[in-house]
């Protein structure tokens, strides 16, 4: 009777790893993916046009901020499904759950998750200055100045977190 309650067990806990290795490899393939786009993006912004010489590129910091607003997003949205698949896995017991969970422990993913901050700060500020241009239409035509507060208010934000997430990173690797 014994072996077959462990024999129960062992397969319960090798389709409890199959399935963890199953959201993870989700996760993964959203990361890649939405990288993969992320790229299509900007390779587009600088693909040359076959009836005109030069890139297609000709804006200027509205451009470069539409661009990295479409990018970021698709960043934020690829890890708000990946989040929800590996959150998913807690009505199938918290053994799943902490299974998936493992992968974001690791000190290589949270460069991972500075990205992250990273891309939802940068969005949230990005949509804030648009709020304001599509409210006062006015304001769009100190278009450069409003980038540059951005691009201070996203320093100010983004580089604490960055610095104790890194350095986090860094003491639990094999180099710290």
């Amino acid at each position: 009777m014994r072996s077959y309650d462990e024999a129960q067990m062992f397969a319960g806990n090798i389709s409890l790893m199959l399935a963890a290795k199953l959201i993870e490899g989700f996760v993964g393939v959203l990361t890649i993916g939405s990288g993969l786009i992320a790229l299509w993006i900007l390779v587009g912004l600088f693909r040359l046009r076959s009836a005109e010489l030069g890139p297609v590129y000709k804006g200027g910091i509205g451009q470069w901020s539409w661009a990295a607003h479409r990018i970021t997003g698709i960043l934020v949205l690829a890890f708000l499904y990946g989040h929800i698949v590996d959150t998913f896995g807690l009505g199938f017991g918290p053994e799943l759950y902490d299974e998936t969970i493992t992968l974001y422990k690791q000190w290589w993913f949270k460069p991972f998750e500075v990205a992250l901050i990273a891309a939802t700060l940068y969005h949230a500020l990005n949509g804030v200055r648009i709020i304001l241009f599509d409210f006062w239409p006015r304001l769009a035509l100190k278009q450069r100045q409003f980038a540059v507060a951005q691009l201070v208010l996203f320093v100010i934000g983004f580089a604490p977190p960055a610095f104790f997430m890194l350095r986090s990173a860094y003491q639990s690797s094999p180099l710290g």
